[in-house]
């Protein structure tokens, strides 16, 4: 274990590594992992809906890490249970445990996202967690300094996602094509379950009354 460094591995040999990790312990970091995961996940939602008008920021900050490590782990275990029941329409071999470190591990490039966000608090301050930009003026350092930051986001996320392929195929000894339509099919069918559920959630606060 002292010569395996999965950090730094996972991020260009996603296969070898996470076969490393399933065979000495499926669980290996995960709640580290859940941490920065929800930690992002939190905060990414706080901007989308500019609690920073209703929440004092460090509330927010405060907030979002200490439930971090839960959020993160439902996320990786919810998803996870998607991928892993319709993988096994397609004769997955992987266990569930097995996919959730899998996803987990895919998600290695949120540290740079982390990094990201400690960025944009530093440039923008308080104001990201309020109606940002819509009510921000930004200078042209600012918007080119925000435009560099959303690309190497979009770029985190993608390689995110060509991990989990990579990972997934691994542990479920599948082609990186089988794998891709196992992401397609969890995700079509956990899209569906979220948008029934949705419908109930409204149902039932308009027959309660609330609009």
């Amino acid at each position: 274990m002292a010569s395996f460094n999965p950090w730094l591995s996972m991020w260009v040999k996603p296969k070898k590594t996470i076969q490393k990790i399933i065979e000495i312990n499926p669980n290996f970091r995960l709640f580290f992992l859940s941490a920065i995961y929800g930690f992002i996940s939190l905060i990414s939602s706080s901007q989308s809906f500019t609690l920073g008008y209703h929440l004092h920021f460090l509330w927010i900050i405060l907030i979002s890490i200490v439930l971090s490590s839960l959020w993160g782990y439902t996320i990786f275990s919810v998803a996870s249970f998607f991928a892993y029941f319709t993988g096994k329409w397609l004769k997955g071999a992987a266990k569930y445990q097995e996919v959730r470190s899998a996803l987990a591990w895919s998600s290695i490039p949120m540290i740079g996202n982390l990094f990201l966000w400690i960025l944009l608090f530093i440039v923008f301050h308080t104001a990201l967690l309020q109606d940002f930009p819509g009510t921000f003026i930004l200078t042209s350092v600012q918007t080119s300094f925000l435009f560099v930051v959303l690309f190497i986001q979009l770029l985190l996320s993608i390689w995110i996602l060509v991990l989990f392929i990579n990972a997934l195929a691994q542990v479920q000894k599948f082609s990186i094509g089988k794998s891709i339509l196992n992401i397609l099919i969890a995700a079509v069918i956990f899209g569906a379950v979220f948008f029934v559920l949705s419908i109930i959630y409204f149902l039932i606060l308009k027959a309660v009354g609330f609009r």
